[in-house]
């Protein structure tokens, strides 16, 4: 018996088990009546909410550079009073890897707040499209 795709082989098994009768398949169109796949409630984000979100990532921003470049001087200062001994290095690696994870976080707010703006522009921009879009449709529907 050959294994070569162009023979045919009635002992080979079915590459997908046959379905019962009245089973549906993958590829059965859905009911009728039934939503496409992939489509759920609609998604309607009120005017002015992600740009008010965005105002308050810069609130979080503002709130928190102030305090954490508070720690920068004080460190500093002990570090030099301590000049020798090994807990001024210990104090000069901690300030560093502070400012660097503070200004990690910094980073990220103002990230967080320049997307939410960007999102906010596409979303209004993408709904007056449509509405434009369709309004010509209404007018002579």
């Amino acid at each position: 018996m050959s294994n070569d795709p162009g023979t045919a082989n009635s002992d080979a098994p079915l590459p997908y088990a046959p379905l019962p009768p009245g089973a549906r398949g993958p590829l059965d169109p859905p009911p009728l009546g039934a939503p496409p796949p992939g489509f759920g409630p609609q998604l309607v984000i009120a005017e002015g909410v992600l740009t008010k979100a965005a105002g308050a990532a810069d609130h979080i921003f503002e709130a928190f550079h102030g305090p954490a470049r508070s720690v920068d001087e004080p460190t500093g200062k002990a570090a030099r009073e301590l000049a020798g001994w090994e807990s001024a290095a210990a104090l000069r690696i901690s300030l560093k890897n502070w400012q660097n994870q503070s200004k990690a976080a910094e980073t990220w707010l103002a990230r967080i707040a320049e997307s939410l703006r960007a999102s906010s522009h596409t979303y209004t921009s993408t709904d007056q499209g449509v509405e434009q879009q369709f309004s010509v449709l209404r007018t002579y529907g």
